[in-house]
């Protein structure tokens, strides 16, 4: 059997090499630009400033991302490589597009093999080059256990899967107990990883149905049992080690389920109407592919009572995170909404590429399936460039800042100063400038609205390029908030925008308060 497995990986990866020079040639054209760049993210910083402690480890326990943290220690990406974070993820991103690629392919109807092989493509160009991935990818901590926790899922069913074809009782137990211990790591490094394991078991399930024209219950209830019994380890654990992680927090008792029904419905709009550069009209689109697809099955007298539940859930996969938090959430927390766009598109343009008559449709939709990747994926690396000379241009501030507060006559080198920023620093950039929820803001800029302003940032900022300043209380924020107005303190770089108060606390200005 261990042979079978094989010769069919093999025969498959023969079969797919066009496919996968198309998968790298998009994944190197929107990720490409982070494997020259030496910038890092918000949160970074702090970690840097610590190496060698257990500051993060902690903080993401408590958020219930233990799974994180053992990945992190695993693949030693604790010490911050930089260039080998970026280049592990970016592998590891063509490593689990190929890897979802074959899991669909061992359940899809021998008619249609070959033609999903030929256009097996496209789900992984519209996956992984959304912007999405773009604010995901940012987080240069994550990156490496992120991707691999993804490239676990198509991983994890396939164990899943050769146990239930398993004959013997002790090797089938074995395999269930394997699949149950990776899927529980894997949601303990993101919970998103979660959401985006069941849309997979959804397309599975559909992919299951279609090709055995059966509802096949018995394949989705095991899966929903051992989806279960995962869920419950990785809760008894983050229960053990922590407290949960407050970005996924239910709103629905707190905010009531009235707020929460309308922010729901918010969030389907804004997805409908394209709003924000990470909704497109793909989703648009996939809405009337499925509606064909069901249409087609039901003049074909195949449609399925388990066609119907896996398209529906499909469909909602994107709002599962909203669902279930009440909320709208953070779109890099949002990896099920490209997915849905991928598999859909997959499904369409190889059930058309099966109509000799519909050949010239096929066409147009490959077309737009060819367009919709590269605009995702030129607004991924204008991300991802955006957020290389956002970092640049803070460094460049810094150093001038700093060389300001050197020059005053008041400054002494061996006195310890708290330096205190009131105010934000936004970017004036002349370059090509495309800003998203955290890419293209500045550490001095960042947190701007709490208690600190954007003194955490940016404090540590300076001292990861060698200056070391004490960070201001909220309180000697307060206070300096007080002084700048009463004093009238110009904002920065205008003389005197810099004052000293106290003999050790440092002011800046940088805009107005608002």
């Amino acid at each position: 059997m261990e042979e079978v497995y094989k010769n069919k990986i093999v025969n498959y990866l023969q079969k797919s090499k066009v496919s996968i020079l198309i998968i790298v040639i998009f994944t190197l054209f929107a990720f490409g630009q982070r494997l020259i760049s030496g910038a890092f993210s918000i949160d970074t910083e702090i970690h840097i400033n610590q190496l060698g402690t257990s500051v993060n480890d902690i903080w993401w326990t408590q958020l219930g991302r233990w799974g994180l943290v053992l990945l992190n220690k695993f693949t030693q990406m604790n010490t911050l490589p930089i260039f080998t974070q970026n280049f592990l993820t970016i592998f590891i991103m063509i490593m689990y597009s190929i890897a979802f690629n074959y899991l669909f392919y061992t359940l899809i109807n021998d008619k249609y093999k070959n033609t999903f092989l030929k256009y097996q493509f496209i789900f992984p160009i519209i996956f992984i080059t959304n912007p999405i991935f773009a604010e995901q990818y940012n987080f240069i901590l994550q990156n490496v256990s992120v991707a691999l926790s993804i490239f676990m899922i198509p991983i994890t069913i396939l164990i899943i899967h050769k146990a239930m074809d398993e004959k013997n009782k002790v090797k089938k137990l074995f395999f269930y107990i394997v699949s149950i211990i990776i899927a529980s790591i894997c949601f303990g490094v993101y919970q998103s990883i979660i959401l985006l394991y069941i849309a997979t078991v959804v397309v599975c399930y559909l992919l299951k149905v279609l090709n055995e024209n059966d509802n096949n219950w018995k394949y989705l209830f095991t899966q929903i049992l051992i989806f279960l019994i995962v869920a419950i380890v990785y809760s008894i654990i983050s229960k053990i080690l922590g407290q949960g992680n407050y970005y996924l927090q239910s709103a629905w008792g707190e905010s009531g389920i009235k707020q929460c029904l309308k922010n729901i419905f918010y969030c389907v709009k804004n997805v409908l109407y394209c709003d924000t550069i990470f909704y497109n009209i793909g989703y648009v689109i996939s809405i009337f592919g499925v509606i064909g697809i069901v249409g087609y099955l039901a003049i074909k007298k195949r449609l399925k009572i388990g066609i119907i539940i896996a398209l529906i859930g499909l469909m909602a996969a994107p709002f599962y995170i909203n669902v279930v938090t009440g909320v709208d959430q953070l779109k890099r927390t949002q990896f099920n909404y490209s997915f849905v766009i991928g598999i859909v598109m997959t499904l369409l343009i190889m059930f058309l590429a099966e109509k000799e008559k519909l050949k010239y449709i096929t066409k147009l939709g490959l077309i737009f399936v060819i367009s919709l990747a590269y605009m995702q994926a030129y607004t991924t690396s204008s991300l991802f460039y955006t957020a290389d000379i956002t970092y640049k241009s803070d460094e460049s501030f810094a150093h001038n800042l700093v060389e300001n507060i050197y020059e005053k006559s008041w400054y002494k080198e061996n006195e310890e100063y708290t330096i205190i920023f009131v105010g934000e620093h936004l970017q004036n950039l002349k370059n090509a400038y495309l800003k998203s929820e955290i890419i293209g803001r500045s550490f001095f800029e960042f947190d701007y609205q709490y208690i600190y302003g954007v003194n955490q940032r940016a404090t540590a900022f300076l001292e990861i390029l060698g200056y070391k300043f004490k960070m201001a209380t909220a309180e000697e924020f307060e206070n300096a908030k007080k002084y700048v107005e009463e004093n009238n303190v110009p904002i920065y770089p205008k003389e005197d925008a810099i004052q000293l108060v106290d003999n050790d606390k440092i002011i800046v200005r940088l805009s107005d308060e608002y």
